[in-house]
């Protein structure tokens, strides 16, 4: 017998011993899949990488009194029995990390089981205090629809990922949004979790509080003692069970702003003024994303046939025949209408000295709702490209108000050859899509955000990557930038090229001082020193609370 079909033949035996044990522990409220099925249901990913599964393990819900208690239970008898047996477990909530693995684990070493907490969908809302405890499988869309059933005023801390992505696996990976509460891990208060070893973990608080409600555990961030519930977040130290997370309140208005610069240089003389918006007006204005122009497109074209936002010619054609400026600055105000009005003037006022921001717009939902019902009436084919932009505009207004849509999805489709028509409920992972992402931190002066966009187009034209750059300030002091790689997953020179490209940046990056603050599964293994000190440290802890490395192995840690 080969070594590979002995291998597969004793995964199979562990598994059927491990199901047995499962069906037993939980009354079968724990679901089993063998190989084949693990990698039917979790195989897809953007980023053309294959794992070598043992099965999955899908914890169901339950709805009597006791069922959050019987779901940390059951999660509990996973990790025992994934001990006893030496099986690894991949951790996922939705399992839809687009263009950072999926549900893909980081080690492949050994055949590894995903333990799918993905049905656990339970939402408890504390309405006067703005505060939500979450599962794992609440996605984007789930709360939204829970807010809008019990007529809750507040923002879901959406992300360009789409509805259908799980709330508490973006704040676990620090993943951040444009509504108010721009970093999610920020707003989380407080963490529960399992451990390897089947124990359940809570803040000291929560452990002090003897009554029911635990309002305090969920209010306080920090707790008392040392603080553990970070040690959660990019790691795999711990499942996370369930996570409070303050939501922003639907203000009285929402209105977005949009500067458009005609001129590549003029980014730099408008960089200061979005620094001042972000200082000045801390409590009003979001995060402000900027644009260049291929990333606008990305947004704006769908028919990609024949069409390269590598071409400069084909740039300046579609910028033309779309009303695409060189740059675009785009940010909302959220507040009481007087507020929004008020600082609506100041910043109207400031841009009177701004020379560099050639049209500016502020625009409401209302306003785009009449504008869209006006051109409605006009015949199809007039217009073409203002339609598209007042879609774009409609759909980036509804994701700044916290009603989460697909409008930054399609990206993903622009070099897959099948795209789905029309282009609605969508997988990249499922449909094909090759997505990678590079995810840096740069120094927020004008100098280095140059260098940075000098490097990234440099860089990704040398491998016929288009450079589609989006730079998030996050706070005044804070710039990250999203470089979505795209390719064909059909032509596998694509695929090696995007690969390169990654590499050449990360590489070239760190030495001009920019870091990435998340990693795919591949970068994860490959590009962490076990010798630097924080490693060295994060292992100790995993010795100490996983000693059988049983929890993702080498998520984040090499």
């Amino acid at each position: 017998m080969h070594s590979d079909n002995k291998s597969n033949k004793q995964t199979a035996d562990i598994l059927s011993l491990i199901t047995k044990q499962l069906q037993q522990l939980t009354k079968g409220q724990v679901t089993c899949l063998d190989a084949q099925k693990a990698l039917n249901r979790y195989g897809a990913n953007t980023m053309a990488i294959s794992r070598n599964f043992g099965g999955a393990f899908i914890v169901r819900q339950i709805t009597a009194d006791h069922d959050q208690a019987v779901e940390v239970a059951n999660i509990g008898h996973i990790v025992k029995v994934a001990n006893k047996y030496g099986t690894p477990l991949q951790v996922i909530s939705s399992g839809q990390n687009w263009g950072y693995g999926s549900a893909m684990a980081t080690d492949d070493s050994r055949a590894h089981f995903i333990l799918d907490l993905s049905e656990l969908k339970r939402i408890e809302l504390d309405e006067q205090l703005g505060i939500v405890r979450l599962q794992p499988g609440v996605t984007q869309q789930n709360l939204r629809d829970y807010l809008d059933n019990c007529n809750g005023a507040f923002m879901v801390p959406v992300t360009g990922a789409g509805p259908s992505c799980s709330i508490v696996g973006n704040a676990l990976e620090r993943g951040y949004g444009i509504t108010p509460h721009a970093d999610h891990f920020a707003a989380v208060t407080s963490i529960h979790a399992v451990l390897a070893d089947g124990s359940y973990y809570r803040s000291a608080i929560a452990s002090l509080d003897l009554t029911e409600q635990n309002t305090v555990d969920m209010a306080y961030k920090w707790g008392l003692g040392p603080y553990l519930d970070g040690i959660f977040t990019q790691s795999n130290l711990g499942i996370v069970t369930s996570m409070s997370i303050r939501l922003a309140h639907e203000p009285e208005e929402v209105a977005t702003f949009y500067l458009f610069l005609a001129e590549e240089s003029d980014l730099e003389r408008v960089f200061p003024l979005v620094q001042q918006l972000l200082r000045d007006f801390a409590a009003v204005v979001g995060s402000i994303n900027i644009l260049d122009s291929r990333r606008m497109l990305s947004m704006m074209v769908t028919n990609a046939d024949g069409l390269s936002l590598a071409r400069q010619t084909d740039v300046d054609r579609l910028m033309q025949e779309y009303k695409v400026s060189q740059w675009t600055c785009i940010g909302s105000l959220y507040g009481s209408a007087r507020v929004v009005k008020a600082v609506k003037k100041e910043i109207k006022h400031k841009l009177k000295g701004n020379t560099a921001v050639k049209r500016s717009l502020f625009v409401s939902a209302r306003e785009i709702a009449l504008a869209s019902q006006f051109i409605s009436l006009l015949p199809d084919n007039l217009f073409a490209g203002p339609r598209r932009q007042l879609t774009t505009l409609k759909k980036t207004t509804q994701i700044m108000r916290g009603i989460p849509n697909e409008v930054a999805l399609p990206l993903a489709y622009w070099r897959n050859p099948d795209k789905p028509t029309p282009l609605h409920g969508l997988n990249p992972a499922k449909d094909n899509c090759g997505l990678l992402w590079y995810a840096p931190l740069i120094p927020a002066t004008e100098g280095k955000i140059r260098e940075f966009i000098d490097m990234v187009r440099t860089i990704c034209l040398k491998f016929d990557i288009e450079p589609l750059i989006t730079l998030t300030a996050l706070k005044h002091d804070c710039i990250d930038s999203t470089v979505p790689l795209l390719f064909n997953r059909a032509d596998p020179a694509a695929i090696r090229a995007a690969k390169l490209c990654l590499d050449e940046l990360f590489t070239s990056g760190c030495k001009l001082g920019f870091v990435p603050y998340r990693l795919n599964v591949e970068q994860q293994r490959r590009l962490l020193s076990a010798k630097k000190p924080h490693w060295t440290i994060v292992n100790k802890i995993k010795n100490a609370l996983d000693p059988n490395n049983i929890i993702a192995p080498r998520r984040y840690n090499p």
